[in-house]
């Protein structure tokens, strides 16, 4: 059960963080950084699926 709570709440940031990327794509370098996050919560999330 807790594989599935942690799995939803990654879902919701990766999300919310591509959210915020298509609002705020005119910045190269916060682009660059929140690329590098969500590029973490889905490795994350694969951890999980494995």
């Amino acid at each position: 059960m807790v594989e599935k709570d942690e799995r939803v709440e990654l879902e919701m940031k990766i999300m919310k963080y591509r959210s915020f990327l298509r609002r705020m794509a005119s910045d190269p370098e916060t682009e660059a950084r929140i690329q590098e996050l969500i590029a973490d919560l889905e490795s994350r999330l694969r951890s999980i699926d494995e």
